[in-house]
């Protein structure tokens, strides 16, 4: 008996009509353009204003620092206010505050980075009318109120005043 496979041409694999390698290289050029989308962009000008600039973190001085916190479900809200002096040349359009909270045996157990807010510090309530640098700089050899609120400071804080730097300043491109 002669061996005949079934059907007549089962030792040829299947021929796709689908061009299969086209279609991948579709589907990579997708995923590529999407991954390229979805990047953080970095805001140029601010950098290079930043890393051109004779400005250090020093331009800006804080000082006479207060807290008001508040606890809610065994975590603060923390509100550093303070007096903010621009001792450089140029004005300050931004600045990020950094605060290190410690527990009782002296551990860190929060680091935080926040946006410094202008306040009125001549009226009694400090908190009124925040306003961001960027809508109202700091000019050099200016004083203002500050606030910086940080939130979720855990229960464990030791409810003294964190150790407060300023991390970043932004001043306007020439």
């Amino acid at each position: 008996m002669e061996h005949r496979p079934f059907p007549p041409d089962a030792t040829k694999p299947p021929q796709s009509k689908l061009p299969w390698p086209l279609i991948a290289l579709l589907v990579a050029v997708v995923l590529l353009v999407v991954t390229l989308t979805m990047v953080p962009k970095t805001n140029r000008a601010a950098t290079k204003s930043m890393n051109n600039s004779p400005i250090d973190n020093q331009q800006l001085q804080l000082t006479a620092i207060t807290l008001a916190p508040q606890e809610v479900n065994n975590l603060a809200t923390v509100d550093v206010y303070g007096q903010a002096t621009n001792t450089g040349r140029q004005p300050i359009t931004n600045a990020i505050v950094s605060a290190e909270f410690d527990d009782n045996s002296g551990k860190h157990v929060l680091l935080q980075q926040q946006p410094m807010e202008r306040v009125d510090s001549k009226s009694g309530d400090k908190a009124a009318n925040p306003r961001e640098l960027g809508n109202d700089p700091l000019h050099p050899a200016q004083s203002t109120g500050f606030r910086a609120r940080f939130t979720d400071v855990p229960s464990t804080w030791n409810h003294q005043p964190p150790r407060v730097t300023v991390s970043q300043v932004t001043i306007p491109r020439p």
